[in-house]
């Protein structure tokens, strides 16, 4: 697998956030539910259509957030918040089909990282970004097409 290594400058999201220990992860294609139905409520949206999902792990449970990058959060929705993403280095990988695949995806793209001498940065958000080629609310989650960008946070 290969990745690059890129720096992200800092933006704003709106969306909804959820926190819960990972046995209870399925619940997150019900936070996609909700978004997806309240999307267009959410204004000044920089590109209509690309979610993105930081999400911060920690041992015994995670926070996982689903919104659009807005330009401006002045404005939010009733029930949603707003979450600024700081500046980080990243490493990008693309996950390509099945969503029971991902756990490979991320053990390649740790295996990568570590080989080109970074760490894992466990201070900072993690990100998925979901376009066109992939939207788990309305796609099939088992199909072999589908595809995401994975932004996994890095340092020296």
């Amino acid at each position: 697998m290969q990745g690059r290594i890129v720096t992200k400058d800092s933006f704003q999201i709106v969306g909804f956030g959820w926190t819960g220990p990972y046995t209870m992860s399925r619940e997150i294609p019900k936070l996609w539910e909700k978004f997806i139905k309240r999307i267009d409520e959410i204004p000044d949206q920089v590109r209509p259509g690309v979610f993105v999902s930081p999400c911060h792990d920690r041992v015994t449970d995670f926070t996982c957030y689903i919104g659009v990058e807005v330009k401006s959060a002045d404005h939010l929705p009733e029930g949603m918040l707003a979450l600024t993403v700081p500046t980080q280095r990243y490493a990008v990988f693309t996950h390509k089909g099945a969503m029971k695949s991902v756990p490979a995806t991320y053990q390649r793209a740790w295996t990568w990282i570590e080989k080109m001498g970074y760490q894992k940065d466990h201070s900072t958000l993690g990100l998925e970004v979901f376009d066109h080629r992939y939207n788990p609310a309305i796609h099939d989650p088992t199909a072999a097409d589908n595809a995401y960008e994975i932004y996994i946070p890095i340092k020296k």
